[in-house]
C-alpha cells in the first residue's frame, strides 16, 4: 500500500521575523531611520535658528537705524547735547544704552542716559533712564532768579534771554563765574543783546573757550506773544538744552557752520575763572547765566 503525503504538511509558514539575521537587519534599519530623522531634525533647527536669528537682526536693525537718524551728527551738532549708544543683542531683540554728555572746558561730562528695548516684533519700550531732562526749578534769593538743575546729576541748567523781551531782571553771573577757585571748569550762557552775525562773533568773541552758538528761531509776533503770556522771567526764556544753533570748534572758522548771514542772539563759553576773564567787558552781552560747573583735576 501506497503511502501517500499530506500536500498541506509539507508547505508549513516560514517565520522570517523570529529569524535572528532578520532582526539584526531590522535593528539596523531602525537605527539608519533614527539617526536619518535625527539628522534632519537637527538641520532642520539649525537653518530655523539661522533664520530666525538673521529676521530678528534684520528687524531690530531697521529700528536701530531709525533711531539712530533721530540723533544724527547733524541734529545732534545743533545742540549742546551729544550723544553715544552701546547695543546688547539677545535672540529677539536688542538692549541700546544711550549716553548723553555735556561738554565742559573741554571736558565730557555725563549728563543722563536711557536704556531702550528693541524687539524684534513689537514696539520700542525705555526700560531704565536717568531722568536727567527732568528739571528741578528753584528760586534762588542770592541769584534773584529760579535756578534750574539737571535732575540726574544735580549740575545747572543754563538758559539764555531773548534779545527784545523786557525782563524784570537781567543776571549777571559772568561776574560770578571769574572769581570761582582757579580749578574749577564752569559753564556760562551768554545772551547778547541783539542778533549778530557769524562774522562779528568771530572777531568779537573768538574761538577759544567757545562751545556754542544760540540761534533764536522766534519771530517777532512770537515774542511778543511770549512776552504778553508769562509775567514771571522764568518762563520767558529758552532753556539750553532745547537751544538751536551750531556748535563751535576752534579749529575751524565760524563760517564753516553755515551762512556768514546767519545771525545769533547768544553763546555758550566754558573753561576756568581765568580763561573767561576775557568775556567780562564785552559791550554785547546782554545777561550771563551760570550752568554746570566740575573740577578740572
Amino acid at each position: 500500500m501506497t503511502d501517500k503525503k499530506n500536500p498541506h504538511n509539507d508547505n508549513k509558514d516560514i517565520d522570517f521575523t523570529s529569524n535572528s539575521s532578520f532582526k539584526k537587519i531590522a535593528r539596523k534599519a531602525k537605527w539608519k531611520q533614527f539617526l536619518l530623522y535625527t539628522i534632519i531634525s537637527i538641520v532642520t533647527l539649525i537653518v530655523c535658528g539661522i533664520v530666525t536669528h538673521l529676521g530678528s537682526e534684520y528687524l531690530t536693525g531697521k529700528k536701530i537705524e531709525k533711531e539712530q537718524e533721530k540723533h544724527s551728527g547733524e541734529k545732534m551738532s545743533r545742540s549742546i547735547i551729544t550723544s553715544s549708544m552701546t547695543f546688547q543683542h539677545n535672540l529677539f531683540s536688542v538692549t541700546g544704552k544711550r549716553t548723553y554728555y555735556k561738554t565742559i572746558g573741554g571736558r565730557e561730562i555725563v549728563w543722563d542716559w536711557e536704556t531702550k528695548k528693541f524687539p524684534a516684533i513689537g514696539d520700542n519700550e525705555v526700560i531704565d533712564r536717568g531722568s536727567g531732562f527732568i528739571e528741578v526749578s528753584k528760586f534762588n534769593e542770592e541769584f534773584n532768579r529760579s535756578v534750574r538743575y539737571n535732575n540726574y546729576n544735580n549740575e545747572r541748567l543754563v538758559h539764555f534771554y531773548y534779545p527784545g523781551i523786557d525782563y524784570e531782571y537781567l543776571p549777571r553771573e559772568l561776574d560770578i563765574a571769574i572769581n570761582l577757585d582757579k580749578n574749577t571748569l564752569v559753564e556760562v550762557a551768554l545772551s547778547f543783546n541783539e542778533p549778530k552775525r557769524e562774522k562779528e562773533l568771530g572777531n568779537t568773541l573768538g574761538y577759544k573757550n567757545v562751545d556754542f552758538l544760540w540761534k533764536d528761531q522766534t519771530t517777532k509776533e512770537s515774542r511778543e506773544s511770549i512776552e504778553k503770556k508769562w509775567e514771571n522771567d522764568a518762563m520767558k526764556v529758552k532753556p539750553g538744552e532745547k537751544a538751536v544753533g551750531s556748535r563751535v570748534d576752534e579749529n575751524y572758522p565760524y563760517d564753516e557752520h553755515g551762512s556768514q548771514e546767519e545771525k545769533f542772539s547768544g553763546a555758550i563759553v566754558s573753561g576756568t575763572p581765568k580763561e573767561l576773564q576775557r568775556f567780562k567787558d564785552l559791550e554785547i552781552i546782554r545777561a550771563s547765566v551760570i550752568g554746570a560747573t566740575i573740577d578740572k583735576y
